[in-house]
């Protein structure tokens, strides 16, 4: 089982990026497509930060239950039954320090290199049109 905890701001810049990119100039389109690599190890990286910040990782599952709530019949009426729904319920996992510590510095170096790449094909997308 793996410990995922995912930085929502980091997420909702991501969603933000391929929301955008439907309606970027191909010079835009170019821009984001070069940022995206670095982006998504940066959130990698984020999270494996997070999990060293508190000494663990936090799995997160959707939990179903059951209650009972107000339903309505095809004639507008409303009545109790039961409504299945879920929700998310979040355990620590232990992590090894050190093992996590490594990953750090491993997606810190991958990060570096990805900027470099991301620079230089910037510098590409400058020549693509703007409209």
């Amino acid at each position: 089982m793996r410990a995922v905890s995912v930085n929502r701001p980091t997420l909702l810049g991501l969603t933000a990026i391929v929301i955008l990119s439907g309606c970027a100039s191909p010079r835009e389109q170019c821009v984001l497509d070069a940022k995206s690599p670095r982006l998504m190890v940066m959130n990698d990286r984020n999270v494996v930060a997070q999990n060293l910040e508190r000494g663990y990782a936090v799995h997160s599952q959707q939990v179903p239950y059951s209650y009972e709530g107000q339903c309505q019949d095809d004639y507008l009426n409303y009545y109790t039954c039961t409504v299945n729904s879920t929700r998310t319920q979040e355990t620590p996992v232990p992590i090894d320090m050190q093992r996590e510590e490594t990953k750090l510095e491993q997606l810190n170096a991958r990060i570096e290199r990805l900027a470099e790449n991301e620079r230089s094909q910037i510098a590409e997308c400058a020549l693509l049109p703007d409209e």
